[in-house]
């Protein structure tokens, strides 16, 4: 037989011995009402999409500048058109 049981004469011998040695007592959980789950669970999607944050934005960034890496820069063209409409949104898209 693989395992045994202990013997009563043994689990009673162990109880005698040290009976400080029982698991202390835990106060009862405490009960949550709606408002306050509903606000645990906020708090921690927030700091869930904040960690995620610092994480994908930079890899986005990255990604992004090795795909300009890859065609070889940005084309002159892009540049001019990316100056015109900031130029247009400062004047206020008056023409």
């Amino acid at each position: 037989m693989l395992f045994k049981r202990k013997t009563a004469s043994l689990a009673a011998e162990t109880a005698e011995t040290a009976p400080q040695a029982q698991a202390p007592v835990r106060p009862p959980k405490e009960k949550l009402g709606w408002f306050e789950r509903r606000d645990r669970r906020r708090r921690r999607r927030k700091i869930f999409e904040e960690v995620l944050g610092w994480i994908l934005v930079p890899a986005f960034i990255y990604l992004i500048y090795l795909g300009v890496q890859a065609v070889g820069g940005i084309p002159k063209e892009l540049i001019d058109f990316a100056n015109e409409l900031i130029a247009l949104a400062m004047k206020g898209g008056k023409g």
